[in-house]
């Protein structure tokens, strides 16, 4: 009997020995899932930095998107504004062997440039009439263009920089007409290419040395290279008056200065109309001598009586 006694006391000790640590481990185990404030703070702060860099990083992958969106957007709109010039310079005419008189086939400076070029037929020339119909106003298969830089004569920038308004082209259609109707659009026709570019500059090339005007009035008047530069930024008030030629020569830069114009796109426009021989190298070395000599006028470049 008194091993039944003893083992059953030995089983009441284990059975109460069982019970304190039992709770010491549940006791631990709540202790172990639960966080303190510094733990929730160094989560919280990781979670905002990483969101933090994240925006950052979408942010300047937008700014990216659109700083690239915009270049490529620039340099189309240039190169629509060059082709579409280099395109009509192409079809320049420079012989006398017009049939009629004209003001100017191809004269230009720095910021200009007219000349006469082919044209291929309006829409209207396909057109049939009825014997009562108004007909359009006649018109030559030649057409006189200006390409010009709109610089605003009057007012200024609070910068004293000159006010630019574009591209401006223009277009003639009615040549060596005495009798025409100045209402009619056809008569002289402007047209704004873009407002957004703010420089222009024509070079002209005569086989030998590039200059920045050109005023041939006989024989072959067209230069062998012309080169056309557009750009975004304004015009500054020096690069209008050419006095930042006394820094950049002609002599040393032919293609222009040598700072960096991001802005700013070039094309070099082959004419194939001009004479082979270099005739208006000639004529454009008499029209300077000319100049130094003081002797101007039509007279004077065509070989005649002079003042």
């Amino acid at each position: 009997m008194r091993p039944r006694a003893s083992a059953s006391r030995t089983g009441q000790t284990v059975a109460r020995g069982r019970r304190p640590g039992c709770r010491a481990c549940a006791a631990r185990k709540r202790r172990a899932r639960a966080l303190t404030l510094f733990e929730v703070i160094i989560a919280i702060s990781l979670i905002v930095m990483l969101m933090a860099a994240m925006v950052t990083f979408f942010w300047q992958t937008i700014e990216v998107r659109d700083t690239t969106s915009a270049s490529a957007e620039r340099t189309q709109l240039a190169r629509q504004v060059l082709n579409r010039i280099a395109a009509e310079l192409r079809g320049g005419l420079g012989s006398m062997e017009l049939g009629f008189p004209v003001e100017q086939r191809f004269a230009g400076d720095r910021r200009s440039v007219t000349f006469l070029t082919t044209a291929l037929p309006d829409e209207y020339q396909y057109q049939f009439f009825g014997e009562f119909d108004t007909l359009p106003p006649a018109q030559h298969d030649l057409r006189l263009l200006r390409y010009s830089l709109w610089v605003d004569p009057e007012n200024k920038t609070d910068e004293g920089e000159p006010i630019v308004g574009g591209v401006i082209r223009t277009e003639r259609r009615t040549l060596n007409q005495f009798r025409i109707d100045e209402e009619d659009p056809l008569t002289e026709r402007n047209e704004l290419l873009s407002y957004e570019l703010g420089y222009l500059e024509f070079r002209y090339f005569d086989g030998v040395e590039w200059d920045t005007k050109w005023s041939v009035t006989s024989g072959n008047s067209l230069p062998q290279l012309v080169q056309v530069t557009v750009g975004f930024k304004p015009i500054t008030t020096e690069e209008l008056e050419d006095t930042d030629l006394q820094s950049y020569p002609l002599t040393e830069y032919p293609f222009g200065d040598d700072l960096p114009h991001p802005d700013r796109y070039s094309m070099i426009v082959r004419m194939p109309a001009a004479d082979r021989f270099f005739q208006s190298r000639f004529e454009n070395m008499k029209t300077d001598m000319l100049e130094t000599l003081g002797v101007g006028g039509l007279e004077g470049l065509g070989g005649g009586e002079t003042p």
